[in-house]
């Protein structure tokens, strides 16, 4: 009779689980990360939640699967774990790119999805490496989304005001230059900010640059020479937004140094 009752607990708890996978299949409990959801019934496995240590930012998650031996609990603590993780993930959706990242330099910037007159435009610069090094967080392409937001009317009307066209031209930059703007920014090692920020004009300028230094994923260095301009008129009264990001050469620098001699003044 005892048998009898831990089989029958074990099929429902087994039903539970698979009805609780099909409601949740467009995104998972495991996320995109982890797509074994079928494999979990059968091989009893229990899921651990770790911090990503190669992200700038904390409390991503990713799954690891544990072999673990078959007895009346397993499926208790599996089923357990999977509703902890989806809590999680619930209460994650609601942040932005930057809002759990772990340092109080850039506390201020959380939860910043679009331009405002409040933000300065030595902010930008930050606000937009992170979340494209971020780029699917809390949702996919969020940084690409954040960076089109930012973007002047002369970047949008080059895509035809046409925001899916731009983050396709992302992607497919990214993933075949990885020293273009979007390979760096989302592939790289690393970027760091060499500049302070120039305003043309003094502090009523309505221009702005910067530049920044970036390691590719292969090791090549580029700088970057960005424009920021403030807009002089509705929508958005008073806010800074990108005009244009200038690569460097090679050796990083903006201008050829050797002007050859095959041609005269």
């Amino acid at each position: 009779m005892t048998t009898c009752k831990h089989q029958l607990l074990h099929i429902i708890l087994a039903a539970l689980l698979c009805a609780l996978i099909l409601i949740d299949s467009t995104n998972g409990f495991l996320g995109s990360s982890c797509k074994n959801n079928d494999k979990l019934m059968a091989r009893r496995m229990s899921v651990i939640t770790t911090n990503t240590p190669s992200s700038p930012m904390l409390g991503r998650s990713s799954c690891l699967y544990v072999r673990r031996s078959y007895d009346d609990k397993s499926d208790e603590e599996l089923f357990a774990a999977l509703l902890a993780d989806k809590k999680s993930k619930a209460r994650d959706a609601t942040a932005s790119p930057i809002s759990s990242l772990d340092t109080s330099r850039y506390a201020h910037l959380a939860n910043i999805t679009s331009p405002s007159p409040s933000i300065k435009p030595e902010d930008i610069i930050p606000l937009v490496m992170i979340s494209l090094k971020n780029n699917d967080v809390p949702d996919k392409d969020a940084g690409m989304k954040l960076v089109w937001e930012f973007a002047t009317d002369t970047t949008q009307y080059v895509f035809r005001n046409n925001r899916t066209e731009f983050i396709e031209s992302c992607h497919e930059t990214a993933e075949e230059f990885p020293t273009s703007f979007y390979g760096v920014a989302i592939n790289g090692q690393s970027w760091n900010i060499e500049t302070k920020l120039n305003r043309v004009g003094g502090e009523s300028g309505w221009i702005a640059t910067q530049v920044i230094k970036t390691v590719s994923s292969d090791g090549r260095l580029r700088r970057w020479q960005w424009e920021l301009r403030k807009n002089k008129r509705p929508p958005c009264l008073g806010c800074w937004k990108i005009e244009s990001i200038g690569s460097s050469d090679r050796n990083g620098d903006f201008e050829a140094r050797d002007r050859g001699n095959g041609w005269s003044d």
